[in-house]
């Protein structure tokens, strides 16, 4: 069993695994009467990082996102919920993330234990991540809530978004789609 298509080819295909059934799970589901549907707010259009404070995550490239975009419009709002993992050499310093918040480009909030408020209260979710991923149970949440998503085109996030639909793949590494996705959220509200 494999949550995604890129998994069992890793794993099966790359070693010439012999296997009689494979299943794809996709998403492990969300309790849908916890995290129900509700009408995203737009006044002022807000932006939701949701994950562990890692480079593997994107929160360097969703920070560079915010920044850009927070140059053409002063309201729009980035919140960064998550945690420091201070031991992981590639986890962002708090004094970056303060440095940040003083200029205005994000809000802070750190971990909490109600992210579905937080999602709820935003208007587009983003998970800009690189890492290999399963299938990201934040993106899921935030689609269950009935939030666009803007992820990168890469393992397991891929599976979450129908480019264009539901909303945006974008290539890993690049601050620059990123915001240009964010710009057209923006636009549109």
């Amino acid at each position: 069993m494999f949550l995604n298509k890129d998994d069992k080819n890793d794993l099966i295909n790359a070693y010439g695994i012999k296997t009689k059934q494979i299943y794809i799970l996709g998403g492990i589901g969300v309790d849908l009467t916890k995290f129900s549907y509700q009408i995203a707010p737009i006044n002022p259009v807000s932006f939701i990082f949701v994950a562990r404070l890692l480079a593997e995550k994107g929160i360097f490239e969703y920070i560079q996102a915010a920044k850009a975009i927070k140059e053409k419009y002063k309201y729009v709002k980035f919140y960064v919920l998550g945690s420091f993992d201070e031991n992981n050499p590639f986890s962002i310093k708090k004094d970056e993330i303060a440095k940040h918040v003083a200029a205005g480009a994000i809000e802070f909030i750190g971990f909490v234990k109600n992210v579905k408020e937080y999602i709820a209260n935003s208007s587009v979710f983003v998970l800009p991540s690189y890492y290999k991923e399963g299938v990201p149970r934040s993106t899921q949440e935030a689609m269950a809530i009935g939030r666009a998503v803007i992820t990168t085109n890469s393992v397991g996030c891929k599976e979450t978004v129908e480019d264009g639909v539901n909303g945006f793949l974008v290539p890993p590494c690049d601050s620059e789609i990123l915001a240009e996705k964010n710009d057209i959220f923006y636009t549109k509200s």
